[in-house]
This record gives C-alpha cells, sequence and structure tokens, in this order.
C-alpha cells in the first residue's frame, strides 16, 4: 500500500482502532468520507488497538498503514506518493520532512492543543517554568502548523475566529490570499466532528444495566459519554447528583471511562477526584459507577442507548469558549435529553433548540435541579426526543466533511495552487524581532509623517528603496 499513489494521506496523531478517541475517530471518518471520492490512505500509530476478534480493519474503501515514530522514513516515503496531507496535533513536530515535500498540507485544528494543555499540566506539574517551557513547545508546534499549512480545518465558527487571529499574526492572511480568496475559504474551513450511523455490530441493548443489577429497570439513567479530562467538572456534577437523590431515589449514574484511549496518555488526576468523592459520600456501587476500560468504537452505541439523561459539566474558563464537547454528539445521536455547562459551543445548541438543560459553572443548585427535573418528567423527555431528531441530520458526517471535499476537488483539478509561505525574515518584522539600526530609528521619527502625505504608491516605493519595511 505504502508504494502506490494516493489523492489524500490522513496521518492521524493519536491511536486509531477498536479503542478511539476523538481525534482517532475524526481521522476515522474523514478517511471514509473522502475515500468516497478520492483514492485515500489513513496512517495510524503502531501503537494502535488491534484485536483478532472482529473484523474492524476489514473490507474498508481506504488503505490503511500502521507507522512509527522510529522509523520516520516511512512516513515520508508514503507521503511522497500522495498529492495531499492531511495531519493533527503534532504530526508535523514529529514528521518535520513532509514541511518540504511539494505536496498540499491541510492541518486539522479542530483539538486547539495549546489551550487544552494549559489545564492538562496545572494539575501535574506544579514548577511555573515548567509548565511555561511546555507551553512555549505546544506554541512552536502550533505556529509551525500554521506557517506550512495549506488550508486548515475548525470545529466551530468560534474556532475560525480564533484561528484566523492566528493567522492573520503569523501573515497568513495577507493581500496574496484576500486577492484568491476573499472570503478565506481557501485558507480555512469549519469542518465539525460528526455523527455516523449506527454500526452493524451495535445491537446489544441494556448494556449498562446488565453489567450493574443494581440499575433498575424503572431508574432513571444519567450517563458521563466520555474520559474525565482535567478540564471538566464531576466532582459538582457528583455532589448535585447527591443532593438530587433527597429528592428523587431512583437515579443512577454512570461514567463511561476513567481512562484515555491512548495507551501513551496518563492519567487524569480529575477522574481520580471524582472516584474519591464517590466514595467519600458512599455513592460508589449503588448510585454512581465507573467503567475503567475504553469502550470499543462499535459498542458505545448500546451504552448511549440504555441512558435516560446526558450529561456535560466543566468549568467555566479559557478553554471552554473554542470547546467542541464531541461527547454531546453521542448524546444527539441516541437522542438523550442533555444537562451541559453553560459557554461552549454545544450549550449555545442546546439552549437555542431546547435540546436539555443549561446550567451555570459550579452552580451546584441549579444542577440538582435540572437532573430532578428532567428525571421527573417522561413528557419533557420525549418532547426533546423529538426536536433532536430534526437538529441530528446537520452533524452527519458526509454533510460535514462537504468543505473539506469540495476543497480537496479543488486542489486535485489544479485550481488552489501551493500558497507562499511568509518567510523568517518576514516573520521576524511582523514580531519586531529584528535589531534596528540607529540610523534606521532615527529615519523613521522623522520622516514617517512624510509618508503620511504622499501617496501611497509613492510611499511605498521609497519604503522599498530604503528597506524600512523590509
Amino acid at each position: 500500500m505504502g508504494s502506490e499513489m494516493h489523492d489524500v494521506m490522513i496521518i492521524s496523531d493519536d491511536v486509531v482502532g477498536e479503542k478511539m478517541a476523538g481525534p482517532g475517530i475524526r481521522a476515522w471518518e474523514l478517511a471514509r468520507c473522502l475515500s468516497r471520492h478520492f483514492k485515500v490512505i489513513l496512517a495510524i500509530p503502531d501503537y494502535s488497538y488491534k484485536s483478532n476478534k472482529t473484523d474492524f480493519f476489514t473490507d474498508l474503501s481506504f488503505d490503511v498503514v500502521s507507522y512509527s515514530l522510529k522509523i520516520p522514513s516511512f512516513i515520508q516515503s508514503v507521503a511522497e506518493k500522495s498529492r495531499i496531507i492531511l495531519t493533527q496535533g503534532f504530526i508535523l513536530s514529529k514528521f518535520p520532512g513532509i514541511k518540504s515535500l511539494p505536496v498540499h498540507l491541510i492541518c486539522d485544528l479542530y483539538v486547539p492543543f495549546p489551550l487544552e494543555n494549559l489545564f492538562v499540566h496545572k494539575a501535574k506539574i506544579p514548577d511555573l517554568k515548567d509548565r511555561e517551557f511546555i507551553h512555549h513547545n505546544d506554541l512552536r508546534v502550533f505556529n509551525e502548523q500554521l506557517i506550512y499549512g495549506d488550508h486548515f480545518l475548525c470545529a466551530s465558527q468560534r474556532q475560525k475566529d480564533l484561528f484566523i487571529g492566528s493567522l492573520m499574526s503569523l501573515n497568513r492572511v495577507n493581500p496574496q490570499i484576500l486577492d484568491s480568496s476573499p472570503s478565506l475559504e481557501d485558507l480555512i474551513s469549519v469542518v465539525p466532528f460528526g455523527i455516523s450511523g449506527e454500526d452493524a455490530a451495535d445491537v446489544e441493548s441494556k448494556v449498562v444495566r446488565k453489567r450493574f443489577p443494581q440499575i433498575k429497570e424503572d431508574d432513571i439513567l444519567l450517563l458521563w459519554g466520555g474520559v474525565l479530562s482535567n478540564w471538566f467538572d464531576p466532582v459538582t456534577l457528583i455532589k448535585a447528583f447527591r443532593d438530587a437523590l433527597e429528592v428523587k431515589q431512583n437515579l443512577k449514574l454512570f461514567f463511561l471511562s476513567t481512562k484515555h484511549a491512548n495507551p501513551l496518555t496518563p492519567p487524569f488526576e480529575m477522574a481520580r477526584e471524582a472516584v474519591r468523592i464517590s466514595d467519600e459520600l458512599n455513592l460508589t456501587g449503588s448510585h454512581v459507577f465507573f467503567n475503567e476500560d475504553w469502550v470499543a468504537y462499535s459498542q458505545r452505541g448500546a451504552y448511549f442507548r440504555d441512558a435516560d439523561i446526558g450529561v456535560s459539566i466543566h468549568k467555566t474558563h479559557f478553554e471552554t469558549y473554542f470547546a467542541f464537547r464531541t461527547r454531546i454528539l453521542d448524546y444527539l445521536k441516541h437522542g438523550l435529553p442533555i444537562i451541559c455547562t453553560e459557554g461552549d459551543y454545544f450549550a449555545e445548541l442546546v439552549e437555542r433548540e431546547k435540546l436539555g438543560i443549561i446550567v451555570g459553572s459550579e452552580r451546584r443548585d441549579e444542577l440538582k435541579n435540572a437532573i430532578v427535573t428532567l428525571a421527573s418528567d417522561s413528557g419533557l423527555r420525549t418532547e426533546i426526543r423529538v426536536r433532536i431528531e430534526k437538529i441530528r441530520e446537520y452533524f452527519d458526517w458526509e454533510r460535514v466533511t462537504e468543505p473539506l471535499v469540495r476543497y480537496c476537488r479543488k486542489v486535485l483539478a489544479g485550481e488552489i495552487k501551493k500558497k507562499s509561505l511568509p518567510s523568517r525574515k518576514d516573520i521576524a518584522f511582523i514580531c519586531s524581532l529584528r535589531r534596528e539600526s540607529f540610523l534606521k530609528k532615527t529615519a523613521k521619527k522623522y520622516i514617517w509623517l512624510l509618508f503620511q502625505r504622499l501617496p501611497l504608491s509613492s510611499g511605498a516605493k521609497i519604503r522599498r528603496l530604503f528597506k524600512f519595511m523590509s
């Protein structure tokens, strides 16, 4: 497979297989959708989870190869035989040779990892200088994508605004791109995370209640449909849930996973804290349940179908505004009324379309009341499911990837050329990193007013002549 020519190569920075989290799922679904139109190859880490018991990697419409960080030449050889390369995360940093290839580079920025890692490392690393060093490296990796990418993907209009600001600061929004694409559609596309159809193998029912007989048939089951990352707030949820039990006793709360699908990802402190608080309140095993292992992609639907309400609770901070909580899409896919915290993209959607109840950050009483309200009113839950049916189609993977498909078609047809990248000299000037001589500072000080009085064309010629702006 590595020796064949491909229209599009997608390189996942996270594990892909039966057990995978958001980045891996996104790479997998993008490969599936793009392969309907182009010849696609998906490269996945060699530590991805594979099992001989399933046929996850058989009968695919795209090729799959496994890469190792120890053998960068393999990725390089496959990339050389591709016309478009789509990367995510730290891939360019891991395989810097890709930057020099004469291929069209698309960088998927849907996970703004410099923002996420600010919160990940705050709990893990006590020394501020160490955290600053890590943050600087994250920014270096992120800006490297902005400098070398020909096109960029994001998950929402909020993210698009953020990234356009970042691109402008590095001179990627410039006269050249505006001449060819005034709307910037040739520079950045909004491609949200999507919803896939039911997997044929996903037919099991009542899986949570079978695993935990303590959860009765008439209990109202609240589901936390993902890992407990450090930027979430399961502690407030568990405390509010305890309060709600005093009003309505047939409530149960299930956390889908306390571990990440990627074996290289260290444990999250927030997951341990959630278990500790649940134990402290004597809820674990009777009303609150934790699933330690990651649920296989083809099987997780059974867990969502067994639930009555989906929950996603976080604290309000900088990461929140630009986040795209993919677990909410699983709630929409399976028609679950939603309780979530205000401030992010999906909170706006839930509130606007009346898909559940929005609560304030760390508002324990509000959260308790929301739980009691939804759990007590089956008619309200039914009404919400009807509204969800109308919204769900807007997040179909085939639909959300349409901008990416259009862009790839234009690239492969020769309608879009590789963009001119900013030079180190340009970036140094833009960021005011170059030292100026005394003569140049003096000239700027006294001649600037003269430039303001001249016609634009004349002023530009003089600036070039004296190399004031170079």
